[in-house]
């Protein structure tokens, strides 16, 4: 057992466990499909489930559906048509079917305390971090059978993030502050770890994929890796105090950086590594972020205020607040 971190980090849902296995609902399997557009999906902890929102007005689109017990973290394939939901109390990965609003098959028993998720391009490869098995393990998303081996990556990995092209996955090693890059198709680490801040949990990829940059929540920073030469690039950029979330805009110009104790979003220009404007306040406790198509909205989930706050942009300003999640963490948007 790793003792304070994994306490820190864990203790939010675990208090919230028995409530989870009380509230947890199912949707209907006769709903109707739902229509084509973009929906946000929000994971709850408290009430483990996940939800899917309309993008434009958040409104529900059906029932929760429910999901193994407290989960943590959501990813979605390309095509929008599958979502994968990982729960570290059950060790499990439940597949839902996004457009019919249901759990497909049985949950993929994962690696012990699942962390970070990522699905392959092709949708056929989905990625999990083991955050107590100190590995990450491949599984096929058709038959939900593991491939290959585990390959390991430090101590506790947390964040995982893919290359545009699916050819290089980036883990964040939490007790071991520092990165590992594992190539895809070879199925093994390749190179030396990469040093970061302290407490590397989230990270994300340029879309170029010429940058990884990874927040420090011990640190309260960012650090920009240059993945061609696998080292660091200029100082830590300090951020808010507990970064828990980072996410790259679409055209590579910004990079986004939620800090839980400091409840907002701060932004980073990719070119100057530099902190830019003010910070934008959201709810309590900011976990996930997320983004819909056309770059127009950012999606925070808060997990103390129970709610999503979404801001604009064009003006990097909160725009709203809805309150209809459970303690929310992971999030995600599909186009169905």
């Amino acid at each position: 057992m790793r003792g304070d971190r994994l306490v820190r980090l864990v203790a939010p849902i675990v208090l919230l466990t028995t409530l989870a296995a009380c509230t947890t609902e199912s949707r209907p399997p006769d709903r109707a499909p739902l229509a084509e557009g973009e929906y946000v999906l929000v994971v709850n902890a408290q009430s483990s489930d996940l939800r899917i929102h309309t993008a434009d007005g958040l409104e529900p689109a059906g029932d929760p559906i429910g999901v193994g017990t407290a989960p943590s973290d959501v990813a979605v394939s390309a095509d929008g048509r599958r979502a994968y939901v990982s729960s570290p109390l059950s060790n499990d990965v439940t597949v839902v079917d996004t457009a019919a609003g249901r759990a497909i098959g049985d949950p993929i028993r994962v690696s012990t305390y699942p962390a970070g998720l990522a699905v392959s391009p092709d949708g056929s490869r989905l990625y999990v971090a083991g955050g107590e098995t100190d590995d990450v393990r491949a599984y096929d998303t058709g038959t939900g059978e593991q491939v290959g081996v585990p390959l390991p990556v430090g101590d506790a990995p947390g964040g995982l993030a893919l290359s545009r092209d699916g050819g290089r996955l980036y883990v964040s090693s939490i007790y071991q502050n520092d990165v590992r890059v594992i190539d895809t198709a070879a199925w093994a680490v390749v190179g030396n770890p990469i040093g970061v801040g302290r407490a590397p949990a989230q990270l994300a990829v340029s879309p170029d994929g010429t940058r990884v940059f990874v927040a420090g929540q011990d640190a309260g920073d960012v650090t920009v890796v240059d993945t061609r030469t696998r080292t660091t690039i200029g100082d830590p950029i300090p951020v808010g105090d507990f970064p828990s979330a980072v996410l790259v805009s679409g055209d590579g110009r910004r990079v986004y950086v939620a800090s839980q104790n400091s409840n907002d979003v701060r932004i980073v220009d990719a070119r100057t590594r530099k902190v830019v404007g003010r910070p934008i306040p959201t709810g309590e406790a900011p976990d996930g972020l997320a983004a819909n198509a056309d770059g127009s909205r950012i999606y925070v989930t808060n997990m103390y205020s129970n709610d999503v706050t979404v801001i604009d942009t064009s003006t990097l300003l909160p725009v709203r607040s809805d309150s209809f999640a459970a303690t929310p963490r992971g999030i995600a948007v599909a186009r169905i």
